[in-house]
C-alpha cells in the first residue's frame, strides 16, 4: 500500500475552444415519467446485508445484475468539478464507496508512479487516498464494492491475472490470493496477454457467498468472500473471436493515433514492444474482437446462475480456422456440495457473430438481456430461450440498460440511444433520443471543419466526412433521466458509426418519458467506460479516449506548422484519469425532484401493495424511497447554504419528510404520500 500524494495536479478547466457548440440548456420542469406498477424484485438483493442497494455504482454496471440503474435522481445542472490522475487510461470507470472512488488503469509501468493495480480517490477533492502497488498483468477491471456486515463499512475487491485482493476503504488489506494461473510477466512487456486475457472485474455470487472472477480467455474462478480461498475453477469452452474490428483508417491516422495514445499514457522507458499496436488492440477489445470473453458478466442472486456472453469453439461455425464466428450466452452454475464447491454448465444459446455486450438480469432472474454484433437487442428467459429480438440498426455499446420499473430497456449505439419496451412475448422500439438538439451546428462549425479538412488533405488523406451528432457511451438510468455522453464531430465512414471523431462532447441528461434533452454540459474527455453515479447524483467517469485518439493523432503527424497549430488550437490533447461532474446550481430543483420521486414510490406502493405477498420494507420501492429521501435532505441543506431556498421552505420540507417517515412506520402510506406531495409542491 502507498499512501503518498499524487504528483499530478487537479484540473478544473475545460481544454479546447469549441465548448460553445454545446447548447446551454436546462429544463427545470419536473419529469412526468412515473412508475405505474411495482418494480421487478430480487428477494435475495432485498434481504442481503452484503449487496449494496439504494446507493451509487458498486460494480462497473451499477450492481451485480448489471442493469446500469440507480435509485436516485440525476440533477439537471451538472458541471465539471475536477479531473484527476489525467495520465491514467481508464477504459472501465470507477465505483463509489462511502468515502472514496475506486478504479484501476491499463499501463502499470514498472519503476514509475503509475505502477499500481488500484487507486482510491477522495470523493470531495479527487486527491489520491492510496494505491495498491505494484501493478500486475491482466489488471484493468473496475473494482467491486460490497458491504461488510462485520465492520459496518465497505470492502473493495480487485486484481488481475497474478492475484486478487480485498481491502477496506482505509487501505487495510483483508486478504490477497494468488490465482495460480502462472502468468506473472510485466504487464507492459506482454501487452497482448495483458489486454486479451485480462480480468473483467469481480462480481458476487450470493447463494454461495463467493466472489467470481472472469478472464478474457474464458477462465472463471470462485473465491471465498471472507478469506479469499479459491473454491472452484473452470473455463468457458470457446475460442478467440474473429478480429474483424479493424476500422480501415488511413495509415497516417493510425500512426498518429498510436503516437498520441503512447504520448499521454505510456511513460518513457516502458517495455511495450514497438510493434505492439496499442490503439488497434484497444479498438479490438472494445468491439469484442480476438477474445473469448470481451466484457463484464452478471450474477443472479436468486439462483446459482452466472451469466456470461462469450464465444463458442471455433468448429461451431463450420470452418476450423482458429477463430470463432459464433457467440453465445452462457449460464454457469456454482454449487456447494458438502464442503466442496463446483462449477457446472447450465444452458447456453448461440448466435451468429460475437458479442461485446454485458448480460443484464432483470431483478428476480426471469429475464436476461444481451445483444449481438448485428445490432439486435436480445431477451432470454432463465432457460436460455430467446423471447424476442429487436434490431436498433447499429452495434449496441457495452450493455443494455435495464429498468426494473415497467419493462423499459435502453440501448446505446454510436448512432443514438433507443428506448425498447419489453411487452412480454415481444419487444418494441419506443422513442429515440434527439442528439442533434444537444449541439449548435450550421455556420459555427464551418471554421473547425475547414481546419480539419485542410489537415487531412495535408496528409494525403481523402475520406468522406459528414458532420453529425453521435452517442459515445452506454447510458445510465436514474429515476428521472438517462445520462449519456454525446459528441458533435466527423462521421468518417457512413457504414460504421464507431468511425467517428468528436470535435466537442457533452454530458447530457435526457428525460425518461420522452427522450428529450433536460440539460447538457461540456465534457472533459471521451470515455469507453461507463457513466458512474454517486449517492448524491454526481456523475463520475473514467476517461479513455479512443475515437479522439485518431483525431489528436493527426496533430502528432502534422507537427507544428501553420496547419498543425490551427488544428491543435481547436483539438485539445488527450486526457485520462477520472472526471467528476457535480450539481452546480438549481439545487432547490434537485431537492424537489428527489422528494417528488420519493412521493411517487409511496404512491405506487399504496396502489399496488395488495397484489404482492411481501411488505414495504422488503420492496424495491422502500429501497428507492430511502435513497431519494437521503438525497433530498442533502440537496435541501446545500440549497439553504447557497441561498436558493428560504428557511421557511427548508423547515417545511424537512418536517414533511419526517412526517412521511413516521406515517410509513405505521403503514399509513396515503398520509405519507400526502406529506411528500406537500413538500414537492412547496418546492415546485
Amino acid at each position: 500500500m502507498d499512501f503518498s500524494e499524487s504528483p499530478r495536479q487537479r484540473i478544473t478547466g475545460l481544454p479546447g475552444k469549441l465548448q460553445h457548440l454545446v447548447k446551454n440548456q436546462v429544463e427545470t420542469a419536473l419529469s412526468q415519467f412515473s412508475q405505474v406498477n411495482l418494480a421487478s424484485r430480487s428477494p435475495a438483493i432485498q434481504e442481503s446485508g452484503i449487496i449494496p442497494r439504494g446507493e451509487g455504482f458498486a460494480t462497473i454496471h451499477g450492481n451485480v445484475i448489471n442493469n446500469d440503474q440507480v435509485d436516485l435522481v440525476i440533477p439537471g445542472n451538472l458541471e465539471l468539478e475536477w479531473t484527476v490522475e489525467d495520465n491514467l487510461y481508464q477504459p472501465e470507470g470507477v465505483t463509489s464507496g462511502d468515502v472514496g472512488y475506486y478504479g484501476t488503469h491499463v499501463f502499470p509501468v514498472s519503476g514509475t508512479d503509475i505502477d499500481f493495480s488500484m487507486i482510491a480517490l477522495n470523493k470531495d477533492s479527487g486527491a489520491r487516498n492510496w494505491v495498491v502497488r505494484p501493478g500486475q498483468i491482466g489488471q484493468g477491471g473496475t473494482p467491486m464494492i460490497l458491504n461488510n456486515p462485520e465492520t459496518g463499512g465497505k470492502t473493495v475487491y480487485s486484481g488481475g491475472l497474478r492475484g486478487v485482493f480485498a481491502l477496506d476503504e482505509r487501505g487495510n488489506v483483508s486478504w490477497c490470493t494468488n490465482t495460480g494461473l502462472g502468468i506473472d510477466a510485466e504487464a507492459t512487456s506482454d501487452f497482448n496477454t495483458h489486454i486479451k486475457k485480462r480480468l473483467w472485474g469481480m462480481n458476487y455470487h450470493q447463494p454461495t457467498d463467493s466472489l467470481i472472477a472472469v478472464y478474457g480467455d474464458g477462465t472463471v474462478i470462485a473465491f471465498a468472500r471472507e478469506t479469499g480461498e479459491i473454491r472452484a475453477q473452470t473455463r468457458i469452452d470457446g475460442d478467440p473471436s474473429v478480429d474483424d474490428t479493424g476500422l480501415n483508417l488511413p495509415a497516417p491516422i493510425l500512426e498518429g493515433a498510436e503516437k498520441a495514445i503512447r504520448k499521454q499514457f505510456v511513460p518513457e522507458g516502458a517495455e511495450i514492444p514497438d510493434d505492439a499496436r496499442i490503439f488497434n488492440t484497444i479498438i479490438a477489445v472494445a468491439l469484442g474482437g480476438d477474445m473469448v470473453v470481451s466484457n463484464y458478466y452478471a450474477t443472479d442472486p436468486d439462483s446459482d446462475r452466472i451469466w456470461v456472453a462469450a464465444t463458442l469453439p471455433d468448429a461451431a461455425d463450420g470452418v476450423e480456422d482458429g477463430v470463432a464466428r459464433f457467440g453465445a450466452l452462457h449460464a454457469l452454475n456454482l454449487n456447494k456440495e458438502g464442503e466442496n464447491y463446483a462449477f457446472s454448465k447450465g444452458c447456453s444459446v448461440p448466435f451468429e457473430g460475437g458479442s461485446a455486450s454485458t448480460p443484464a438480469v432483470l431483478p428476480g432472474g426471469e429475464r436476461i438481456y444481451t445483444s449481438d454484433k448485428d445490432g439486435n437487442a436480445l431477451a432470454f428467459n432463465h432457460n436460455c430461450e430467446l423471447i424476442w429480438s429487436v434490431n436498433v440498426g447499429d452495434q449496441i455499446l457495452g450493455s443494455l440498460a435495464v429498468s426494473p420499473y415497467d419493462n423499459y430497456v435502453y440501448a446505446a449505439t454510436g448512432s443514438g440511444v433507443f428506448q425498447i419496451i419489453d411487452k412480454g412475448n415481444s419487444g418494441e422500439l419506443g422513442w429515440s433520443a434527439d442528439l442533434d438538439d444537444i449541439f449548435h451546428s450550421g455556420p459555427l462549425l464551418l471554421t473547425p471543419l475547414q481546419v480539419v479538412s485542410n489537415a487531412l488533405k495535408s496528409l494525403g488523406v481523402d475520406v468522406p466526412v459528414e458532420v453529425q451528432a453521435s452517442n459515445i457511451e452506454i447510458s445510465t438510468i436514474s429515476e428521472n433521466a438517462l445520462v449519456l455522453i454525446a459528441g458533435m464531430g466527423l462521421q468518417m465512414d457512413p457504414d460504421r458509426s464507431e468511425v467517428f471523431a468528436p470535435l466537442v462532447m457533452s454530458v447530457t441528461s435526457i428525460d425518461r418519458m420522452t427522450g428529450s434533452v433536460i440539460s447538457s454540459t461540456p465534457a472533459r474527455e471521451e470515455s469507453i467506460a461507463v457513466i458512474g453515479v454517486d449517492g448524491d447524483g454526481s456523475v463520475v467517469i473514467g476517461n479513455s479516449p479512443l475515437r479522439r485518439g485518431a483525431l489528436v493523432g493527426v496533430t502528432e503527424i502534422i507537427g507544428d506548422g501553420l496547419i498543425g497549430k490551427a488544428l491543435a488550437d481547436i483539438i485539445p490533447p488527450l486526457s485520462g484519469g477520472v472526471t467528476k461532474y457535480s450539481p452546480s446550481n438549481n439545487i432547490d430543483i434537485a431537492a424537489r425532484d428527489a422528494i417528488c420521486f420519493a412521493a411517487r414510490k409511496v404512491l405506487v406502493w399504496e396502489v399496488n401493495q395488495s397484489k404482492v405477498s411481501y411488505g414495504w420494507s422488503e420492496s424495491p420501492e422502500s429501497t428507492a424511497f430511502s435513497a431519494l429521501i437521503e438525497q433530498g435532505r442533502g440537496f435541501l441543506s446545500r440549497a439553504l447554504q447557497d441561498g436558493q431556498i428560504s428557511n421557511t421552505d427548508y423547515s417545511y420540507a424537512l418536517f414533511a419528510l419526517a412526517d412521511a417517515e413516521e406515517n410509513i412506520a405505521v403503514k399509513d402510506y396515503r398520509s405519507a404520500h400526502s406529506d411528500l406531495m406537500d413538500a414537492c409542491q412547496q418546492l415546485h
